[in-house]
């Protein structure tokens, strides 16, 4: 008996892991969080949420100031949908793995025991 709880600790782990990740994906919706530096329509350093006219300077050179590269209100509004898709698969893949070991792991012990 002791055993089984061992086991069903084991895929417990996974189960709240992904729990823990559909609740990071239900929240990476709403405006779009820009990584880098964000620069309104005249290139100038802006802060705050990220407006439809704005873009993104994803990488920075020290040496000359320039953005080594750019994403615009889209790009970054579409990979912050991609990332959401990643999250509940990944998500649901943790959570599906920790039941079924969890189920699997009391099917077996249950058995083995009734048997004695």
């Amino acid at each position: 008996m002791k055993l089984r709880g061992v086991f069903v600790t084991l895929f417990l782990v996974p189960l709240v892991w992904g729990a823990i990740t559909l609740l990071r994906a239900g929240a990476a919706h709403g405006i779009p969080v820009c990584p880098g530096y964000q620069l309104n329509s005249e290139g100038e350093d802006e802060t705050g949420p990220m407006r439809s006219n704005s873009t993104c300077a994803l990488g920075y050179s020290t040496h000359g100031g320039d953005s080594t590269g750019t994403a615009t209100y889209e790009q970054v509004k579409y990979g912050q949908k991609v990332k959401r898709g990643e999250l509940l698969g990944s998500g649901l893949l943790y959570m599906l793995y920790g039941a079924a070991g969890m189920t699997a792991t009391v099917m077996a012990t249950r058995n083995r025991a009734a048997g004695r």
